[in-house]
């Protein structure tokens, strides 16, 4: 099978966020869908290894905002790229609740649903929560964003070469920014702010930066399709993304 086709597969973008306790927690997802309506019912898929759906689990309540083509790449970042686990990802920024006192994202986000589990579907790695949709409103009338639009508009492209450019090619494992040229050991990302350690070799290149990842002598690459992160070696296919939580389903191998 090409696996390529299911790139093909339109997604759309998501903040998911859920509360338990006094702590609240929020992550990127592409996997609301509607499945009936009536009762208007959705579905969201969540990875295990995500906090968010432990809050889920426990609590029986999530909203979703839907992003919409005027957010910029801080809102992956801040709510993609880190994990609620080891940070309050609403510590710094402003908290909007719906009337069942869970957040929303006002800035970016079109509109949102609130949302009660009705019922909860074991996939192994990930667990489909399918809800009824309690409340919603439309924020604006701006256009939704696919994974499509994130990719080709939204995700920074590589650097541009430097003169006299080695021709070599740098992923951050963190956020997925690209630089191309021979890295100097004190860069830092211009994105996430991670240091030239999490920076990985694309072009297979000897002196590759230090990282988290498997043997620098492995054959494979992968790069995860909703941060960046690059994974070294074959892919487990339970693996789950130690950035953004997504897994090895999430993963495309580079080359």
């Amino acid at each position: 099978m090409d696996m390529k086709s299911m790139n093909k597969i339109s997604y759309g973008l998501y903040v998911l966020t859920a509360r338990c306790g006094n702590q609240f927690n929020g992550c990127i997802i592409n996997t609301l869908a509607q499945v009936t309506t009536s009762p208007n019912r959705v579905s969201v898929t969540v990875n295990k290894g995500n906090f968010t759906e432990y809050m889920i689990r426990t609590s029986g309540r999530f909203n979703v905002s839907m992003i919409d083509e005027s957010a910029d790449f801080s809102l992956f970042t801040h709510f993609g790229f880190q994990s609620g686990r080891w940070g309050n990802k609403f510590y710094d920024y402003a908290l909007k609740k719906a009337e069942n006192g869970l957040p929303i994202i006002e800035k970016g986000v079109c509109a949102y649903l609130s949302c009660e589990v009705v019922q909860t579907v074991d996939l192994g790695t990930h667990t489909m929560f399918i809800a009824d949709v309690a409340d919603g409103e439309v924020i604006s009338d701006k256009a939704p964003m696919t994974y499509a639009y994130y990719h080709a508009n939204v995700k920074p492209k590589p650097a541009a070469a430097s003169v006299g450019s080695t021709g070599e090619r740098w992923v951050c494992n963190i956020c997925g920014y690209i630089y191309e040229g021979h890295l100097p050991d004190d860069f830092v990302c211009p994105l996430c702010k991670h240091g030239a350690a999490d920076f990985t070799r694309m072009d297979g290149g000897a002196e590759e930066k230090p990282s988290d990842t498997a043997s620098a002598d492995a054959d494979e690459k992968w790069v995860c399709e909703v941060c960046g992160y690059v994974y070294e070696g074959a892919l487990p296919e339970d693996y789950v993304c130690p950035v953004c939580g997504v897994g090895a389903d999430q993963f495309r191998r580079l080359g």
